[in-house]
């Protein structure tokens, strides 16, 4: 896993049959998704991922005998002939000008005699230069392929990572040059934007007009900012044009002026074009620099395509999902039903003075919320924004009638009727949100987490309500299980043994195993008080959830035990050895479960300096519990060794399925995208950024059905990270730049994955394997489409979203907008979840099941095989990271 532990195929089944072998659904795939001489010029090895322990190290001296590091003030000169140079490269020309000054302050001058090496074919280097003077050849084997003259760029690739060196580069003659570290570029670059950005999220946070805005909505702005200097009396906006810019001043003074009559002064902090915005309404003031001013510029076409409406709709559907939030009643509806209300309710505006609400209208005819303004009725009541009217009545049926209200300034206000609402909610308001708690419930039980929640909803309606008297049981131990319970009132004690284990209460549930498994209760329940629940009979659950779903759930609980020792496992077979460790395929002798085991030596841990690495990845899986996701059950340590007990899965790797498939289809290509992206809502919504999304880490399983399965590379983010890490051609432009980025990024990759499947090669430098090469075609991020391949308009569209240069447009409007893309329409996303979807490739795969039969006969326990060879020494006290494999 990424640099922790190592290739896929070490803790997953890779074997396949061949080609003629496979399911005859395969084998009768269109001739010509196969029959396309298409490139996939990557297929004869799998890229390994830039990550941040190869790319930022411990500086080193410069390689390069004789030179003399001179302390050199840069004159004007210098610094021009730098300048010029940097403009050859488009890792430079995409720096903000004082990215550029920082690093040209801090570019070394050295001077180096004839005849010396630079830099050296088929070794690292961690230095960039600019050559000022003399003259340098570039060496291929020994031959000469280029001349270097003043003001080229030697190394740029060496400011992105260590990638051996295609070529030599030596003096023909005394030459200087200038030099940048990369430690000490990424450092300048990170620094600044850092700073830069934690500046930008200030005075966005500032402006009232975004207060009501998420996080993650904050974030989507900050990524649509653009950084504009005006100049000394300098019109910044003018009077009477139509506008759709809003700006901040981050730095200097402006002037407001209105038909020539100066109206105010404007410093830093401030902002000026909120309506052009909202509106986009004519400008009412002419606004002029009176110095140099630095603003922050975001316009009104960019902010819609990041947030996914207009903000004026956005600040009001925020506002009314915080209302309702805020409301004691309100509060109790579910995100979908708050969605609904929502997109039902109409804005109207009132101006000062206006009746709103005439006297004598039932007060349950409608429901008001008030986004904007403030209302008055003719006894003092007043309403501010967020204040809700009806709410009462409508769901209570209190009954009553308005006084005349009106509006104190102008008002905006959210109206829906009271028939429109409870044909959303239901005409039983308590029983709405009673379900709510109980959909929250199933959620919390593993037995149900991967359940849609149409088929919860259809559970929850076959639940029947029971009622037990004190001291009543409810069912014994050892009786067996025919119902689940989840109490409705009261309070249950649990006993095994007659010994009292605990007591539970409202909405604890208990008996979930019985619904698919014949086992007898390990517990008695008998009713501490009077006590109600509710009751899912075995026999409805089996006629809701099919044969395939229960399978599904079968097998997804099976992984849920983590009572599992290692001295439960017996070896079965290895399945891989890498540098750091190795994989076995193990199963429990107890329950003839099987599991990969990683088994990690801490002498490797302790040499590759890998111990938070490890410690992340184990936080960030055991957070994630979904189908299409590689499951971490449990860790285990001791004084040799780490292990890591994971779900076997069994299958073949996209990269090499793509290859097999050819040419993929509209339909093939959504099938796997959107698998792809319901698993990266699942890590979004949990701040992780995956940051390596490609094929290689994407395994197929026997069911057809794509799962992620290598997290070596995944951070917790919470707003930006600035490390480089990642495969080169799925790598994000503001990965590459070190400008920071966040969980855009993982979209990017799955434009380029889409690409890839319908096009057959990646959009940016398909035949190259050199990393600069490839940055280069990454950032000028021109896409082509090969004349053999037949994308419809709203596939293009799909790619180009996600690989917009703005990370904010990728994601615009969130997860549920991006699958509400043209490209998806129609698409069934509830099937997906319950791996009803057909599927494009099926892995043929060998039985195992005599290799488990034969392991049960020898009967190897795993600490056994481990014991007989050997291994490495117990890492010493002294020598290891204190305390940091704690939670193992």
């Amino acid at each position: 896993m990424g640099n922790c532990f190592m290739k896929k195929e070490d803790i997953l089944d890779l074997s396949s049959e061949p080609n003629n072998q496979r399911p005859s659904h395969v084998n009768s795939c269109e001739s010509m998704r196969r029959s396309f001489p298409i490139g996939r010029g990557r297929k004869s090895t799998k890229t390994k991922p830039i990550t941040a322990e190869n790319t930022i190290e411990i500086p080193q001296a410069l390689a390069i005998a004789n030179h003399t590091l001179i302390e050199k003030p840069k004159s004007p000169s210098d610094i021009l002939l730098i300048k010029e140079s940097l403009t050859k490269s488009i890792l430079f020309s995409s720096l903000t000008t004082e990215n550029q000054d920082s690093i040209i302050k801090d570019m070394k001058f050295l001077e180096v005699p004839e005849s010396q090496y630079i830099m050296v074919q088929g070794q690292t280097s961690n230095y960039f230069f600019v050559l000022a003077s003399g003259k340098a050849e570039v060496l291929e084997n020994n031959k000469r392929i280029n001349i270097i003259k003043n003001k080229d760029l030697i190394g740029e690739i060496s400011l992105v990572n260590d990638s051996l060196r295609t070529s030599s580069v030596r003096t023909m003659e005394f030459s200087s040059l200038w030099s940048m570290e990369r430690k000490i570029f990424r450092t300048i670059i990170q620094a600044i934007n850092s700073a830069e950005y934690a500046q930008n999220k200030c005075f966005i946070e500032a402006v009232p007009v975004f207060s009501v805005l998420t996080k993650t909505q904050h974030e989507l702005i900050l990524n649509s900012v653009t950084n504009t200097t005006y100049q000394n009396e300098q019109n910044i906006v003018n009077e009477g044009e139509s506008g759709d810019l809003f700006y901040l001043i981050k730095e200097g003074q402006v002037v407001c002026t209105k038909q020539g009559h100066i109206l105010r002064n404007m410093g830093a902090g401030e902002f000026f074009g909120e309506q052009a915005l909202l509106y986009g309404t004519p400008r009412t003031a002419t606004v002029t620099a009176i110095c140099l001013v630095k603003c922050l510029v975001i316009s009104r076409d960019d902010l819609t395509k990041a947030l996914g409406d207009q903000l004026s709709q956005v600040i009001y559907k925020n506002t009314l999902r915080i209302a309702f939030e805020k409301n004691k009643i309100l509060k109790n509806l579910n995100e979908g039903q708050i969605n609904q209300v929502i997109e039902k309710m109409r804005i109207s505006s009132w101006n000062d003075g206006s009746v709103v609400v005439k006297k004598g209208i039932k007060k349950d005819a409608n429901l008001y919320v008030v986004v904007n303004g403030k209302l008055e009725d003719t006894i003092g009541n007043t309403w501010q924004v967020m204040s809700i009217l009806g709410v009462k009545e409508i769901v209570k049926g209190v009954k009553g009638e308005y006084d005349d209200i009106v509006a104190i300034g102008h008002v905006d206000l959210a109206i829906i009727s009271s028939k429109d609402f409870n044909s959303i909610i239901g005409n039983n308001f308590d029983k709405a949100t009673c379900n709510n708690e109980l959909l929250s419930t199933f959620k919390k039980i593993s037995l149900f987490r991967n359940l849609s929640d149409d088929k919860l909803n259809i559970l929850i309606n076959n639940l029947q309500i029971e009622q037990y008297e004190q001291g009543k049981i409810i069912f014994s131990q050892g009786s067996l299980g025919e119902a689940f319970y989840i109490i409705k009132y009261g309070k249950v004690d649990v006993i095994r043994d007659n010994n009292l284990i605990r007591s539970i209460n409202k909405f604890d549930y208990f008996g979930e195993r019985s619904l698919l498994f014949n086992e007898l209760r390990s517990a008695t329940i008998k009713a501490h008080e009077i006590v109600s629940v509710w009751m899912l009979k075995k026999s409805d659950f089996l006629r809701i959830i099919d044969e395939h779903m229960q399978n599904m759930m079968q097998k997804r609980i099976a992984l849920q035990d983590t009572t599992v020792t290692l001295d439960d496992l017996i070896l079965v077979k290895q399945l891989g050895t890498g540098m750091i460790g190795t994989v076995y395929l193990t199963s429990s002798i107890n329950t003839k479960q099987l599991y990969a085991l990683k088994v990690i030596n801490r002498t490797s841990i302790e040499n590759e300096k890998i111990q938070d690495s490890l410690s992340l990845e184990r936080k960030i899986l055991l957070q994630l519990d979904h189908n299409f996701i590689l499951k971490l059950i449990k860790t285990f340590k001791d004084e040799k060794r780490i292990y890591f007990l994971l779900e076997y899965v069994r299958g073949e790797d996209l990269f090499d399925v793509i290859r097999d498939l050819g040419l993929l289809t509209d339909e093939d290509s959504q099938f796997y995208i959107a698998v792809l992206l319901i698993i990266l809502q699942h890590l979004h919504e949990r701040d992780i950024v995956y940051r390596d999304l490609k094929p290689e880490n994407v395994m197929v399983d026997e069911d057809g059905y794509p799962k992620l399965i290598d997290f070596g590379t995944a951070k917790i983010v919470n707003g930006r990270t600035y490390t480089m890490v990642g495969t080169p051609h799925y790598m994000a432009p503001e990965v590459i730049m070190g400008k920071g980025y966040g969980i855009s990024a993982d979209y990017w990759s799955l434009g380029i994955i889409l690409y890839e499947f319908l096009c057959g090669e990646v959009p940016f430098a398909e035949d190259s394997m050199d990393t600069y090469v490839i940055f280069q075609k990454v950032l000028e991020g021109k896409i082509v489409y090969p004349l053999y391949a037949t994308l419809t308009e709203d596939a293009k569209g799909f790619i180009e979203q996600m690989l917009s240069r703005n990370p904010a447009i990728r994601c615009g409007g969130g997860w549920e907008c991006v699958k509400s893309h043209k490209w998806f329409k129609g698409y069934n996303w509830e099937e997906l979840f319950e791996k009803k979807n057909s599927s494009p490739y099926k892995p043929m795969l060998p039985n195992l099941e005599w290799e488990v039969e034969k392991a049960f006969k020898n009967e190897k326990k795993i600490q056994d095989v481990l014991k007989s060879e050997g291994g490495s020494e117990v890492v010493r006290k002294s020598m290891r990271k204190s305390n940091w494999d704690a939670e193992f």
